[in-house]
């Protein structure tokens, strides 16, 4: 077998592994799955001749070229998002089918780590020597917390430098600030009931309220029905950074019943991505601009939560985006997660050495970008984002049918080869 086709069926067996966060176990502090994902990782590695090492199931890494070496970082994650019904293939079969690796994780992040660390490996073959320590570090809840990672930095050695392909090519030199907040308020006067969405970094395709409100089928829109006791709608999952990718389905639902529900229209802020609503709309010359994403909403009895994902330039500060949404929803806001904002200059050799391997392999220029992402590599001091997603590519990130092209995973492998070739060998 090739060396791309054993990476194929690599990322394939990890993508077999429902890795979505569950229950703690012992050893499993993100559910069993997530070990055994983690577990899977390592054995891998261990197979094309890594030293590997396992965190109590918080993380792990694999690492060639001397101990005394400066380090060189690869970051990426093992988990997984939940998946909703509707896939063409299974999510978590590993199908390889019309050209392309079917399943969650096959753009984010299982194929991409396994990309890398398969070029990493024809390096060696190659008859490289690494003039610096390559460690590739798996993390096993970046979808849900980031205590796998927060683990590794109190217990490990941080690297010099590094990159985490978990975002786009050409290279992603800054990513924008994250505040992830809970909304609580009083359930809108005449619902008794809402429930959309899974996560606060996914758009919600499906969306349900409850009330006693009886509106005629024909004035329903596409994609708002009828149900038992109340009203559903429909859309379209994307990741959070990017909502005007996806139909988000819960503010699809409160447009249309807030014309009934009088209640319902200041929740129709949220309908607007770029935060204008609720007089946040910022654009910025490094970050871009601020983003929301309203991506959990449940509500029982008197109470309404809503899970509001913000990524936001440097300049936005998380206390104003609070100001402003207590100043229009009334409640409470409280922050459930934040990350910093990541910024490497353009003129970086780490930067510059990425963009030319790009160039090399690609044949297309490769001007650095900024993203609404968060990756690992604000983790470590010196690091950027590295694909895997092309640019004018359809990524299908956090969303139904994710899967990678074959040819795109060959040639993410033949880039990363020429990256860590230049900085490591």
């Amino acid at each position: 077998m090739s060396l791309l086709n054993s990476a194929i069926a690599a990322a394939a067996a990890l993508i077999r592994i429902p890795s979505v966060q569950s229950d703690p176990a012992p050893g499993a502090p993100f559910g069993i799955e997530n070990r055994r994902a983690l577990d899977k990782a390592l054995e891998i590695a261990e197979n094309l001749g890594f030293r590997t090492f396992s965190g109590d199931g918080y993380y792990g890494y694999a690492e060639i070229g001397d101990p005394e070496k400066p380090m060189f970082g690869i970051l990426g994650h093992l988990d997984v998002v939940p998946v909703t019904a509707g896939w063409k293939y299974p999510p978590f079969g590993g199908t390889v089918a019309e050209g392309c690796l079917w399943g969650r994780g096959a753009e984010d992040d299982k194929g991409p780590m396994v990309a890398a660390l398969f070029a990493v490996k024809q390096l060696l073959d190659e008859g490289g020597i690494p003039k610096k320590r390559v460690r590739f570090i798996f993390g096993c809840n970046e979808e849900s917390g980031w205590k796998c990672i927060e683990e590794y930095l109190k217990r490990e050695e941080i690297p010099e430098m590094g990159f985490s392909p978990d975002a786009d090519f050409p290279v992603i030199y800054a990513e924008k600030a994250v505040s992830h907040l809970t909304l609580t308020l009083p359930m809108p006067q005449g619902i008794e009931r809402f429930s959309s969405g899974t996560r606060v970094n996914i758009v919600p395709d499906r969306a349900e309220i409850y009330t006693d409100v009886r509106i005629p089928a024909a004035d329903m829109p596409e994609g708002v029905f009828a149900i038992d006791g109340g009203y559903a709608a429909t859309g379209k999952s994307a990741h959070g950074s990017t909502p005007w990718e996806g139909d988000n389905a819960a503010t699809k639902l409160i447009a249309f019943l807030s014309k009934y529900l009088p209640s319902l229209k200041p929740l129709t802020a949220l309908a607007a991505t770029d935060g204008s609503a609720l007089g946040l709309k910022t654009d910025d010359d490094v970050y871009g601009p601020l983003t929301l994403n309203a991506g959990v909403f449940d509500g029982n009895g008197d109470t309404l939560k809503i899970s509001v994902d913000f990524r936001h330039p440097a300049k936005v500060s998380t206390e104003k985006i609070i100001s402003k949404l207590t100043e229009h929803f009334g409640g409470t806001a409280e922050v459930s997660g934040s990350h910093r904002p990541l910024y490497v200059p353009k003129d970086h050799p780490l930067v510059t050495a990425l963009s030319a391997a790009y160039a090399e392999v690609t044949g297309q220029a490769a001007e650095p970008i900024a993203v609404g992402g968060a990756t690992f590599a604000r983790a470590i001091p010196t690091a950027v984002a590295f694909g895997p997603v092309f640019p004018q590519e359809q990524s299908n990130i956090h969303q139904t049918d994710e899967r990678v092209s074959l040819e795109a995973f060959e040639k993410t492998m033949e880039i990363y080869k020429a990256a860590v070739k230049k900085l490591c060998f």
